[in-house]
């Protein structure tokens, strides 16, 4: 599960990157050293990035890693309906879990089974289900 942990790690590197760069406009704002009016509304637009990012990545994945350490995955089989461009999401039954895309190569219309966590859908392991 290093991948994973890797994984948790950029994320949460990437959500304080945007929250520095949020405080950082921010200041800029009050000071009032912005040179053309419209920069004064990008604090907005990397607040909407920051939710966007915590919310969907960050946050899912600091919550599925009392699951990782303590082993205690979700499971469910399904036949692989689309792969991921980067070989690192497969979609099963309208969800989409992710994974190490080292670890294993599913081909569309594969019956898998997943163990997964249960926020951030990332697989632990995928294993081609018994006929």
């Amino acid at each position: 599960m290093v991948y994973f942990f890797i994984n948790l790690v950029l994320h949460a590197a990437i959500s304080f990157g945007l929250l520095m760069l949020l405080l950082f406009l921010s200041e800029k704002n009050r000071k009032h050293r912005n040179k053309r009016g419209i920069y004064f509304l990008l604090p907005v637009v990397v607040v909407l990035i920051f939710l966007y990012q915590v919310i969907t990545f960050s946050i899912p994945r600091i919550v599925d890693s009392v699951t990782v350490i303590k082993n205690n995955y979700q499971s469910e089989t399904g036949v692989v309906e689309s792969i991921g461009f980067l070989n690192h999401s497969v979609t099963m039954d309208h969800k989409t879990y992710y994974y190490n895309p080292f670890m294993f190569e599913p081909q569309k219309g594969d019956t898998l089974v997943i163990l997964y966590t249960p926020n951030a859908h990332y697989a632990y392991s995928l294993s081609p289900a018994a006929e």
